[in-house]
């Protein structure tokens, strides 16, 4: 016969709301892109399988106090990531009520409950996972990535989407320049339109116009100069998705305004 104490009892009773689907009130909109939210909480994940596995450590040296605290800052890091993900904070506040258990009179006998707790925040994590296709996607207006050149977007979306920034971002450096190369045989703005004769329909005035093509010719030198910055480092100092969704927006102006263009040798 086995006796739950009240603390058991209430760990089962949270466990059990968990299963019925009582956390799908706490879904709200991601402030992050889907697959990139994916990502965060796989990774919080692995840090619980991780503290999991070093509890038979600390079970079998008596390491009791050190395993709790490993679990505290597991708890805490989560909580904190989880606000970042969501709009919402009750997304947080959630995981750690589930996750939180009484202090008892040692170590010791507080490692048993704050283990089962652990096994059911994992648990809550991955229920958190299987729902997120049903969560609503960040706001359009921070991250439109439908609305960038259509080249931009089919061959950056999945990295940007991901998390990649950094190379979501050089792609569509390297697209613009394939489409100069293709265009004039060069591949940086200075060569295209001085060597390569570039010229891009669209100014507003036939008396503008010098002023329109210098302006399109520095954007791709910007973009030319912003591609050899970021090659410096392994991670193109990009880790802001607003900052990297800026890069992909300027580098789909330079696409769509390249459209309307055409080498005039003279």
């Amino acid at each position: 016969m086995v006796i739950l104490s009240c603390e058991d009892r209430g760990s089962r009773a949270r466990t059990l709301s968990i299963t019925q689907g009582d956390t799908g009130e706490s879904m709200a909109r991601l402030q992050k892109p889907r697959e990139e939210v994916r990502k965060a909480i796989a990774a919080r994940i692995r840090a619980g399988e991780d503290l999991a596995a070093k509890a038979e450590i600390a079970e079998r040296t008596g390491g009791y106090k050190d395993w709790l605290f490993l679990f505290a800052t597991w708890r805490d890091e989560t909580a904190a990531e989880l606000t970042t993900l969501y709009e919402e904070s009750d997304i947080g506040r959630e995981f750690t009520a589930v996750t939180t258990t009484a202090e008892h009179s040692s170590p010791r006998f507080t490692f048993p409950h704050r283990k089962n707790a652990l096994e059911t925040g994992l648990f809550w994590l991955k229920q958190l996972t299987g729902r997120l296709e049903l969560a609503v996607g960040a706001s359009p207006d921070v991250i439109a990535l439908e609305s960038l050149h259509p080249e931009i977007y089919a061959k950056s979306r999945n990295l940007f989407e991901g998390g990649d920034y950094a190379e979501a971002v050089e792609k569509s450096f390297k697209i613009v320049r394939a489409r100069l190369r293709a265009l004039t045989s060069y591949e940086t703005g200075s060569d295209a339109f001085g060597k390569g004769h570039l010229h891009v329909d669209g100014a507003a005035a036939p008396h503008v116009d010098e002023d329109f093509q210098n302006g399109v010719k520095f954007l791709t030198m910007a973009i030319d100069r912003f591609r050899n910055e970021k090659s410096h480092t392994a991670d193109g100092n990009l880790s802001d998705p607003i900052r990297a969704y800026e890069y992909l927006r300027l580098s789909s102006l330079a696409m769509h305004l390249l459209d309307g263009a055409q080498s005039r040798p003279s």
